[in-house]
């Protein structure tokens, strides 16, 4: 007997990845449920015009439950179960951060509990920001315009009091990330961390301005996602085999090691463009395509930081790719969550140099913060319009194409009830252009996975790297307010000289650092949207060759008639 589906409304835009089979839907649509035992916090329906999908339970509201006999709903996530090849074990679950669903930064490392416990997830919507696509979006930014990328508890204050002593009091609103990351405490000198010996790091003047020093680039590979267990077969989990170009050395990961990395990067390089880890997402039904997908995008990851002359240089980063001992990791684990070098503290690991001009960095970055909104927005309208025409590519285009070529068929069918030997050149050629035509929908329908859905995936990430940037624009622009405060203190005698060219020199460390980030951002855009648009146009261009040698081939048929 077939489930009784449940009515429910939309009550936040979610944006799903359509490779995973998820539904894109707006905020009050009306879904009808057709499975609400999908687990892993996600249900399956279809929309009012019949397409059907995936979405998040937490996202929508019942208004109308099934006429009885009815099964009672709940809005908790189902029980974690999966099986990858669609089959029932009720004695095997896999662990959240390996079968799909939401990252959870709470999961343990292990049985033992060696793993902190006591992370908390973001408000809002369970694990999604309302608008987020689950895809690799990084997170909420692929959902809405430039100012979703600003951080949700940045609630900038300008007015900064000074008091009449000739002393900076810290900002009023203790929740600015120039306060929370620490960026006022390290430019007023009040930070307490010191650096050790050998972790400087420089920059070097180039012809656009301050870059970070040239460290040599390395890339790494992601292969041989592996299916595994522990407690003889109760938990299942994937593991990833990562390697790098430079050595031999080889180590395996899960996910939930993806997710640690990533939460200390952040922690460590807050004014640093950490670029969001791929989220995870429901993968019951999809098996071997989905993790996959997922082992492209980790590696996709993992090559954009090892790309960052800094970030790739970290201990925590090197210790995640190259630690194989158990012993050792626990060891660099606490080492890399001890760290006291993080937030604005980095800063303190950086020497100026005497050749940097960073005398135009408040309106370079001035700039570069509307240029980031611009490409924002526009990148925005460049994925609509990419999903948009992968539906039509497997919709609209395909079934006319059959159409034609159904006619065709038919017709040189018509033409075979007359057998006359003169006239059946022209009944094969019919025939040949309805085979013809029926070729060029397949091709179609199978083109998106050439062109349109490898660009998808550079937006996706370029998203996601933008989403970093408002908030490193924003400590920039308030310690440049907080500069001239202090040099307005100093010109009515209110603060001593030594003390605000103190001040002006950390200034110009966190002035070079954010120049450096956006230097790198430009470098790094320019070498990947080129790559991205050859290969796009390449594929492109094979397409319509394939086409137009199909055409050729059943011209061919009528010279011959």
């Amino acid at each position: 007997m077939a489930e009784p589906e449940v009515e429910v409304k939309v009550l936040y835009d979610f944006e799903g990845d359509q490779e995973s089979g998820e539904l894109t839907v707006k905020e009050g649509a009306i879904l009808y449920v057709t499975n609400q035992n999908v687990g892993d916090g996600w249900w399956e329906g279809r929309t009012s015009s019949g397409e059907t999908g995936l979405f998040p339970e937490t996202y929508v509201e019942i208004i109308q439950a099934p006429s009885a006999p009815a099964p009672s709903v709940h809005v908790v996530a189902p029980a974690q179960t999966y099986d990858y090849q669609q089959q029932q074990q009720p004695q095997q679950s896999f662990d959240e951060d390996d079968a799909g669903g939401y990252r959870d930064r709470a999961a343990s490392w292990d049985d033992t509990g060696e793993w902190d416990e006591s992370g908390a997830h973001d408000e809002g919507p369970p694990s999604l920001s309302p608008g987020a696509a689950t895809g690799y979006d990084g997170g909420s930014t692929d959902g809405a315009g430039f100012d979703s990328l600003r951080s949700r508890d940045t609630m900038r204050n300008d007015s900064v009091s000074i008091q009449r002593s000739g002393t900076v009091r810290r900002n009023i609103n203790r929740f600015s990330t120039f306060v929370k990351s620490g960026g006022e405490a390290y430019l007023l000198g009040e930070t307490k961390a010191k650096a050790n010996a050998g972790e400087e790091l420089g920059f070097f003047q180039s012809e656009e301005g301050p870059r970070w020093n040239y460290v040599e680039p390395f890339t790494l590979v992601v292969t041989e996602p592996t299916k595994k267990s522990k407690l003889k077969g109760i938990k299942s989990f994937i593991a990833y085999t990562i390697s790098m170009s430079t050595g031999s050395n080889i180590v395996e990961r899960r996910y939930k090691h993806f997710d640690w990395l990533h939460d200390r990067l952040e922690e460590k390089f807050t004014l640093l463009s950490v670029p969001p880890l791929p989220d995870k997402q429901y993968a019951g039904r999809y098996g071997e395509d989905f993790i996959e997908k997922r082992r492209e995008r980790l590696e996709m990851w993992l090559n954009r930081v090892a790309r960052h002359p800094v970030i790739s240089q970290s201990s925590v980063f090197q210790h995640f790719l190259v630690c194989r001992d158990e012993k050792q990791w626990k060891v660099g684990k606490r080492r890399a969550e001890k760290d006291e070098l993080v937030g604005s503290a980095f800063f303190l690991t950086v020497s100026m140099g005497t050749d940097l001009d960073v005398s135009r960095g408040d309106q370079e970055v001035d700039q570069f913060g509307r240029f980031v909104k611009s490409m924002d927005d526009n990148m925005l309208k460049l994925k609509a319009r990419c999903q948009e025409h992968c539906e039509q590519h497997s919709g609209i285009f395909t079934k006319e194409y059959q159409k034609i070529g159904q006619v065709f068929t038919k017709l040189s069918e018509t033409f075979a009830m007359e057998e006359k030997s003169y006239a059946r050149p022209i009944t094969e050629a019919f025939g040949q252009t309805g085979r013809t035509y029926e070729t060029v929908a397949k091709l179609y329908e199978d083109q998106p996975k050439n062109d349109l859905l490898p660009l998808l995936d550079v937006i996706r990430e370029y998203l996601g790297i933008l989403s970093t940037y408002p908030d490193i624009v924003e400590v920039h622009k308030d310690s440049a307010q907080k500069i001239q405060q202090c040099k307005k203190l100093k010109e009515e005698e209110k603060m001593a000289e030594a003390d605000v060219t103190e001040i002006v020199e950390r200034g110009s460390v966190i002035t070079a650092s954010v120049l450096s980030e956006i230097n790198h951002f430009h470098s790094e855009r320019v070498v990947d949207l080129k790559g991205a648009m050859q290969n796009f146009l390449q594929a492109q261009i094979a397409f319509h060759e394939q086409i137009i040698g199909n055409l050729r081939e059943a011209l061919g048929k009528y010279d011959q008639c």
